[in-house]
């Protein structure tokens, strides 16, 4: 388990982080989103100590903290963050870099071969990273946080470079590691994508978690149709809008029908369909939650 308790980080005049506080669980993948230069990467540093916050706590499992040396020491046996292609070495190879993390964290490299199996990479591995694409790279980044294997990873931008099929295979192999009890953050531009593997999103917005959105359980669903702000102020002012509707960043009207009988559904439906558009019938996903905070 992992927490934090009012962590606050300013520079100069500056609050990057605002007496922040989170908890999260093994077996959580928690995406988080912001827009750049909002505290993404500041939250991450904080939490593997690469930055001290100005005041607040972090704490491990209830009984761990960056108190000593010795207590950051037992803690990064169970951490690792995800490596900035920056970091890699030119003239090592793919399989040189997978056993360099698998034998810091886990002393053996036995499991190495299945993950460059399963991250479909035997073609290139043993060749010199300065031959790679910048999506091999990012792949290798990820099989480097799978050799590591520790129980808390931090993955900053996981998925930046990879084309729509090791997208999906990087999703596939996040759903994995989550059924092994691991420990995930993931910061990632790629927003409808978090949707597939996150258990939850966090929205940080002025150094504060702003809104959580939770994958389990019955989440509220909603008439959705993408509409001019004209014939939204249309829709307002002809019929009662219920309280907890959304206009979201001017174009999308997002109407609640978690306490709504089916006639009242279908009367609804019947005055959006003269404007010809698409309707559509769900929970609001993370797009939609981060256009709604930071769009409009």
């Amino acid at each position: 388990m992992l927490k934090l308790k009012d962590v606050s980080v300013a520079y100069k005049d500056k609050k990057v982080l605002d007496k922040l506080s989170l908890t999260a669980e093994q077996g959580e993948v928690i995406g988080l989103v912001a827009p750049n230069g909002t505290g993404k990467t500041t939250l991450f540093n904080v939490i593997a100590n690469f930055l001290k916050p100005n005041s607040g706590t972090v704490s491990f499992h209830e009984k761990h903290s960056y108190r000593s040396e010795k207590e950051e020491i037992r803690i990064h046996k169970q951490l690792a963050t995800f490596p900035d292609q920056s970091d890699l070495f030119e003239e090592l190879s793919g399989i040189d870099h997978l056993k360099l993390y698998a034998n810091m964290w886990q002393k053996t490299t036995k499991h190495v071969p299945s993950i460059v199996e399963a991250l479909h990479m035997t073609g290139y591995v043993k060749k010199k990273v300065r031959t790679y694409s910048l999506g091999m790279r990012q792949r290798l980044c990820f099989a480097m946080m799978e050799a590591a294997d520790t129980p808390m990873m931090l993955m900053d931008e996981v998925m930046n470079g990879l084309d729509l099929s090791n997208v999906a295979l990087i999703s596939q192999r996040l759903n994995d590691l989550k059924k092994k009890e691991k420990l995930i953050f993931v910061a990632s531009h790629l927003l409808e994508n978090l949707d597939l593997y996150a258990d939850r999103v966090l929205f940080l917005k002025d150094g504060k978690i702003i809104h959580e959105q939770h994958f389990h359980g019955d989440g509220d669903a909603f008439i959705k149709i993408s509409l001019e702000k004209e014939q939204y102020q249309h829709i307002k002012n002809t019929y009662s809008l219920p309280d907890d509707y959304h206009f979201i960043a001017n174009h999308l009207l997002c109407i609640p029908i978690k306490d709504m009988v089916m006639d009242s559904q279908a009367e609804w439906m019947n005055r959006l369909l003269p404007f010809n558009r698409e309707i559509t019938i769900g929970p609001l996903g993370t797009i939609e939650y981060y256009e709604k905070y930071f769009h409009s």
